[in-house]
C-alpha cells in the first residue's frame, strides 16, 4: 500500500503546486509566498496521509527578525511534512537541481527560496553570502537542513555553511527538532501516527566570529539531537 500511497502523494504534491503557481507569478519572490503556499499544502498533506501535528512553542517559527532555522533531515518524506515550519517572512534553501521537477520545482524557486549549486564550492559560498545579504534587507528568516542529505535514523554531522551564514549575517539560530517518522508512524495504515515538532530556545549569534563556526554547529546539533529523541520516545513506536 505504501508505495501507492507515496505516489499519489507526489501526484498530489504536483497538483497543488500547479494550483499554486499563479499565486508566484503575480508576485514572484515576494518574501511571503512560502508561508502562503505551505499554509495551504501542509494542511492538505497532512490531511492526506491521516498524521496528527503536534508543534511546542510554534511562536518562535513566527519571528520577528533574520533567523537561521536550523532542523534535523530525515527522508523524501520530508517535502509532505516539513511545510509545517514555514511562516510567512520565512524562505527555504534548497539544491539548485529541484528546479527541474516539473511544478514543485518550479513553485520552489518563483515562491523565493534560495536555490544552491552544491556542487561548486565556489558557487555554494557566494549564494550563502548573498543570502546573509537579502536576509538583512528584506527581513528574512532562512530554513537549512544543515545534514545537508537524508539520514538512516540518528542527525547526521552537521555542514557548517549555515552556521557561516548566521555568523556573517548576526542573526540567531532558531534549532528545530523533528520526531522520527521512522520509528513512529505507519505508512500503511490510513491514519499515520503523529509528527512532533519542537522549537528550542533561539540562540544568539551577537559576537561570534568564523572561528566560532564549529564549536556552534556541534552545539546546536547535540541540541537537536536530543530533543529529536525525546519527541521520538515520547511517541508510540511502529512494531
Amino acid at each position: 500500500m505504501y508505495p501507492i500511497r507515496v505516489v499519489f502523494a507526489f501526484i498530489l504534491l504536483a497538483i497543488l503546486a500547479g494550483l499554486m503557481l499563479p499565486v508566484t507569478l503575480v508576485r514572484p519572490l515576494h518574501r511571503n509566498n512560502m508561508g502562503f503556499v505551505c499554509g495551504i499544502v501542509s494542511k492538505v498533506m497532512y490531511f492526506y496521509w491521516g498524521t496528527k501535528l503536534e508543534i511546542e512553542h510554534e511562536q518562535r517559527l513566527c519571528t520577528t527578525q533574520p533567523t537561521v532555522i536550523v532542523s534535523n533531515h530525515q527522508d523524501t518524506q520530508d517535502m509532505f511534512f516539513c511545510e509545517a515550519l514555514m511562516r510567512n517572512g520565512t524562505v527555504a534553501m534548497g539544491k539548485w537541481e529541484l528546479i527541474y521537477i516539473p511544478f514543485i520545482g518550479w513553485l520552489f524557486y518563483l515562491a523565493g527560496n534560495i536555490m544552491v549549486k552544491r556542487a561548486n564550492k565556489e558557487k555554494a559560498q557566494h549564494a550563502l553570502s548573498l543570502a546573509a545579504k537579502k536576509m538583512c534587507d528584506s527581513n528574512l528568516s532562512l530554513l537549512i537542513f544543515p545534514e545537508g542529505t537524508r539520514n538512516n535514523g540518528t542527525p547526521l554531522p552537521f555542514k557548517l555553511g549555515a552556521f557561516r551564514l548566521a555568523i556573517e549575517a548576526q542573526t540567531p539560530i532558531q534549532p528545530v527538532c523533528i520526531s522520527q517518522r521512522t520509528h513512529t508512524m505507519n505508512y500503511n495504515k490510513l491514519r499515520c501516527g503523529t509528527v512532533k515538532i519542537k522549537c528550542l530556545e533561539p540562540i544568539s549569534t551577537k559576537g561570534l566570529t568564523q572561528d566560532d563556526v564549529v564549536d556552534l554547529a556541534v552545539r546546536c546539533r547535540k541540541l537537536i539531537e536530543s530533543g529529536v529523541n525525546e519527541l521520538t520516545e515520547s511517541l508510540p513506536h511502529v512494531k
